[in-house]
């Protein structure tokens, strides 16, 4: 299995608009069609929506403050302006994982960052030849409120 990470981004709407629908075509603002979204699943969400689960995100991003007030610790440091953390798991295209393999990869592929708490949406795309996940997290955790430090993501996903 190999990983990829993408550069953490500011708004969970784009990163839904680009892994919940096909890729754009030259000249498209955006494209809603959703054909090479095989299934898509939530970890630490109320819902299964994938639409409703990013929009709970990013108010969860939001409201950071609030959420370490609520927990308890101090609002220190500078505000969190890319709470988007993205990337993807691919098999190789001979290896044809089930959709519980995928899901047990990419669950403990959050574990191994210590993200396991944190809210995520589990994309399968099927437009490529090699089976391949994408994992969007909310870097602010949903009750403390405190940004996940990600040094060493790609060393721990390697691992």
């Amino acid at each position: 299995m190999v990983s990829a990470i993408t550069a953490c981004g500011r708004s969970f709407r784009g990163a839904a608009l680009y892994y919940l629908h096909d890729k754009r075509r030259d000249g498209e603002a955006e494209r809603l069609t959703a054909d090479r979204v095989a299934w898509v699943e939530t970890v630490n969400l109320p819902t299964g929506d994938p639409e409703r689960a990013w929009r709970i995100m990013a108010h969860t991003a939001l409201a950071q403050a609030e959420l370490k007030a609520a927990a308890g610790i101090k609002a220190t440091g500078r505000k969190l302006a890319k709470p988007v953390f993205a990337y993807s798991l691919a098999w190789h295209p001979g290896e044809r994982p089930t959709k519980a393999q995928m899901i047990e990869a990419a669950r403990s592929s959050l574990e191994a960052q210590g993200l396991e708490e944190h809210q995520a949406i589990i994309v399968c795309h099927d437009d490529e030849p090699q089976a391949h996940v994408h994992i969007i997290v909310n870097r602010v955790h949903p009750v403390t409120g405190k940004a996940a430090t990600l040094s060493n993501s790609k060393l721990k996903l390697s691992q």
